[in-house]
């Protein structure tokens, strides 16, 4: 009896620890790409009627990995972004608070952000971005499809 006692102490030990495992599904998501400049617009809630004005602004990204830093430009000033891309959303914690969905070479998302809302442009601020450009593969590597 006492040796079933502890055989399933080791048991429950050995079953907890592989519980105490990062999160594994975050490991098989498929990043989406958002690598490269994106330019696009902001506006308020107001302003989805034609006739209020967007303001333009451009991101600047570089990815590795899940993690995402670059430049935001806009007629007010510029400044640094850093985020994640987690499957298909990327939300930026730095720089400016938005949660942008993406979309191939489209994002889009709502923010409350101060940086557009000190400014009286918007509350709460709509997004909407398309990609212009992105980096090619690198020299060294082939391009897909083809072997080595």
């Amino acid at each position: 009896m006492q040796r079933m006692r502890w055989l399933l102490i080791g048991l429950l030990v050995l079953a907890s620890t592989g519980c105490a495992r990062r999160d594994w599904v975050s490991d098989l998501l498929v990043l989406s790409d958002v690598t490269g400049t994106w330019e696009g617009w902001v506006r308020s809630s107001y302003g989805l009627s034609a006739n209020v004005p967007r303001t333009s602004i451009t991101l600047v990204l570089q990815q590795r990995g899940p993690k995402v830093t670059g430049e935001l430009s806009w007629s007010r000033g510029q400044g640094r972004v850093e985020g994640v891309v987690n499957g298909e959303v990327l939300t930026f914690s730095e720089g400016i608070k938005v949660e942008l969905a993406v979309d191939g070479d489209e994002m889009w998302g709502r923010t409350e952000d101060r940086l557009f809302a000190k400014n009286e442009i918007c509350r709460p601020c709509y997004l909407r971005l398309q990609r212009v450009s992105a980096p090619g593969p690198a020299p060294s590597e082939p391009p897909a499809g083809r072997e080595p």
